[in-house]
């Protein structure tokens, strides 16, 4: 009797640790499902942003150059969103194991919208005469030394505020996404890291005083210069 009340014990205790397990699990996929479709949601308001953008600009192509300040406006506030969008992206990536085909979707997508954030900062640059600074920024994630220029990047994002927008591709996803290899064969990127200011190419790490040179020349009204 001892024996089949000990072996019932151990039974028991294999059935309970076994639940335990499988109900960690569980919950581990429902929170990465769970996270997923926040970044969907994210990723459908940016959609929208982009639709407003967008028609705010042909508007204003058709109408005169008086609605130049309110796009201005939500441009800068729309790309803060992407880029703090893409920063929770890559932070969950870090921590969490998901799977290839999600974590490839998530990636094209941002990529896709720095791409067209970056075309419509370029064109309202022009033709509102914007005083900003829409950067490219192609890096790869094995890159030892696009960290660097990462860091010089935040930093004059700090310093000049809502004037310097950075749109961050990453080259290694020009296999997955045909708009990523056609950017890149549009300016032959070939180093990395590799930032485009004003049409202008610069391999390398480009350090602060230069970039600080090149940024300033590019704008037309920025007291951080004097």
């Amino acid at each position: 009797m001892v024996r089949k009340i000990s072996s019932d014990k151990y039974v028991i205790a294999g059935i309970i640790t076994f639940l335990i397990f499988a109900l960690g699990v569980t919950l581990g996929l429902v929170f990465e499902d769970y996270r997923y479709n926040v970044l969907e949601d994210v990723n459908d308001e940016q959609e929208i942003k982009y639709l407003s953008l967008q028609l705010q600009y042909l508007f204003i192509n058709s109408e005169g150059d008086s609605n130049c300040p309110i796009l201005a406006t939500t441009l800068k506030e729309t790309v803060t969103d992407l880029s703090d969008s893409l920063s929770e992206v890559i932070s969950y990536e870090e921590e969490k194991k998901v799977t290839d085909k999600k974590k490839i979707s998530i990636q094209r997508r941002y990529a896709l919208d720095n791409i067209r954030y970056w075309l419509l900062a370029t064109q309202s640059k022009k033709r509102c005469d914007l005083d900003i600074v829409p950067i490219l920024y192609f890096y790869t994630q094995g890159c030892s030394s696009c960290p660097n220029q990462g860091t010089v990047l935040t930093y004059f994002k700090k310093v000049f505020g809502e004037k310097v927008l950075v749109f961050p591709i990453n080259l290694e996803l020009r296999e997955k996404e045909p708009m990523v290899e056609i950017i890149i064969k549009r300016f032959n990127v070939t180093k990395y890291p590799t930032i485009v200011i004003d049409e202008q190419k610069y391999e390398g790490v480009v350090q602060q005083d230069e970039l600080q040179e090149v940024i300033c020349k590019s704008l037309t009204n920025a007291p951080e210069c004097s």
